[in-house]
């Protein structure tokens, strides 16, 4: 008897587990819609600290996690401060970034929020080369995301910023990453428990089914 209740405990946990399974979602995608360069890239005096940022860069979303809001045109809004030294790896140039982005409906952060967050984590790029890849993943606690239309955000759990057509080609100046200017594009993930499907539903009523027949038995 004890076996059955052990076994019938066991399915009822593997139901439950069928019916939670946290997975990462992407949230939203974006591409710009100028051809030209729109995103700068600044060191400071001293070439120990270098800023990217955008301001009313026009996007197209070309994706988003929401019932209210679709696909369309909306503003970008970017900073990032390098928050270390750059270093050369393997050829690689990469430095450490904290910042902030947001893509709403209307120009000078405005309209509707249709995500928002803040970040810290590195950017990497071949040296010489001209594309550069801001991403950040978990630990969590590096990212944050707020929306007025993405109801379900999750954990999150990724930022991918891609530049891309760096001009001049990506290099090192003092100790951080030289001017240059670029394109952008963009995706978002999050972590989220879904709502549980028909099938994980009924195994899982099949699981305390089993529970009951087990408990009967050894009250009988």
């Amino acid at each position: 008897m004890r076996n059955l209740l052990l076994l019938g405990t066991a399915f009822l946990a593997g139901s439950m587990a069928l019916a939670g399974t946290a997975s990462a979602t992407q949230i939203l995608a974006f591409g710009q819609v100028s051809g030209s360069n729109t995103i700068t890239a600044t060191a400071n005096g001293g070439d120990t600290a270098t800023t990217i940022s955008g301001t009313n860069v026009a996007v197209t979303i070309t994706q988003i996690d929401s019932l209210t809001a679709t696909p369309g045109p909306a503003f970008l809004d970017l900073t990032a401060t390098s928050v270390s030294a750059a270093v050369n790896v393997g050829g690689f140039d990469t430095q450490a970034y904290s910042g902030s982005f947001s893509i709403t409906s209307g120009s000078g952060d405005t309209g509707t929020n249709y995500l928002s967050g803040t970040f810290t984590d590195a950017v990497f790029g071949t040296n010489g080369g001209t594309g550069l890849t801001l991403q950040t993943s978990d630990p969590s606690e590096t990212i944050a995301f707020t929306s007025s239309v993405i109801s379900v955000l999750g954990t999150p759990s990724s930022v991918d910023l891609s530049f891309s057509n760096v001009s001049p080609p990506l290099s090192i100046v003092g100790s951080t990453i030289a001017p240059f200017t670029a394109s952008v594009t963009g995706t978002f993930n999050a972590t989220s428990t879904p709502v549980p499907e028909p099938i994980s539903l009924a195994l899982f009523g099949t699981g305390l089914v089993g529970l009951g027949l087990i408990r009967r038995r050894r009250l009988g």
